[in-house]
């Protein structure tokens, strides 16, 4: 997983446009090249697509394109906070759970093209292409290809405007954090553990998403040396790092700040001791997850490490703002709390 350093963040945003998927236009038809090579020709101005991971469902969300969906295309507490505000959301068909996607609904609402993770089962694409439905795959396991994905979503749906303003305002965000940071000498630099999703002794390695938040945040992952996803350590492991902050990640909410506050194995930790252990925000969607707008999870991560660079950054505020212009209710209103 390639990591990407501050320093570099503008001129990487100013030459991923160019280089990482292809496009060909023709009159009725827009070939693309996917994030797994695959090269497919998509109606142009279609009216009917599936987006059926919640990762492109945000994304079609926030590209304003949610009047092509054919089903609600979000997930778990975002689904349901939007569902509680929004009439013409709650109405629309559901055809996915826990349990995976439902394929003959699928398949009756007729979709012209859906767009999958790249993780989506083989034989289930060639089930939707067998059935005349493109199949456009993302990932986004790294800011990287989060805005690849971006990119590659835009074009499919022929709005490759709103994928640029999108960008913009996730680039406007990461430019903050960088700026404000700078300046922090990395002696002073926090020493942080994001745990989860399972429970406190699963921690987000050096390969991950999570880190590259960390880093962009200003602060030094304890566990960026181990590799892979989510490696399980042991409670002696944490308490020989002794981090000077503890962020619980908000996939499953399984534990909550004043639990591992009161745990007799963490009494020692410098985290534990100046009362420095915080939840990632969760309630309304995740932002410690792969999709551009972890750069909300970044700036408030920033926030939390070093408030006093950030005195007159109204993180409520912010994440109102983007959640109005790219879910179309503000964070407030969904119910979001930090």
């Amino acid at each position: 997983m390639k990591r990407i350093a501050l320093i570099a963040w503008a001129a990487f945003m100013a030459v991923i446009g160019g280089c990482n998927y292809r496009t060909v236009q023709h009159d009725e038809t827009i070939t693309v090249t996917d994030q797994l090579g695959r090269t497919v020709a998509v109606p142009r101005h279609m009216t009917r697509v599936a987006a059926l991971y919640h990762f492109s469902g945000r994304i079609a969300f926030a590209l304003g394109q949610r009047d092509r969906l054919v089903e609600q295309s979000l997930s778990g507490k975002e689904a349901k906070a939007m569902a509680s505000i929004d009439a013409k959301f709650a109405a629309m068909p559901r055809i996915a759970d826990g349990h995976g996607i439902n394929f003959e609904s699928l398949l009756a609402l007729k979709p012209q093209c859906a767009i999958v993770y790249a993780s989506f089962s083989r034989s289930q694409m060639a089930q939707l292409e067998n059935a005349g439905i493109k199949v456009i795959a993302v990932k986004g396991e790294t800011f990287e290809e989060s805005l690849v994905a971006v990119r590659l979503i835009a074009r499919v749906l022929d709005c490759e405007e709103k994928g640029e303003e999108y960008i913009r305002s996730c680039e406007s965000l990461m430019s903050l954090v960088a700026d404000r940071i700078r300046n922090i000498p990395l002696h002073q630099r926090l020493r942080v553990v994001f745990t989860g999703p399972k429970s406190l002794y699963t921690v987000a390695t050096g390969e991950m998403l999570q880190n590259q938040v960390l880093e962009t945040a200003g602060a030094i992952n304890v566990a960026s040396s181990l590799k892979g996803f989510w490696n399980d350590v042991s409670p002696e492991q944490i308490a020989a790092w002794n981090p000077d902050v503890i962020l619980l990640g908000s996939s499953l909410d399984t534990y909550a700040a004043d639990e591992v506050l009161r745990s007799s194995q963490f009494q020692s930790i410098k985290a534990v001791r100046n009362k420095r252990v915080y939840v990632f925000p969760s309630n309304v969607g995740w932002w410690d997850y792969p999709a551009p707008h972890c750069a909300l999870g970044a700036l408030w991560t920033a926030r939390i490490l070093y408030p006093d660079h950030f005195k007159d950054v109204d993180m409520l505020q912010v994440a109102d703002n983007f959640y109005l212009k790219y879910l179309g209710h503000s964070f407030t209103s969904m119910g979001g709390k930090l």
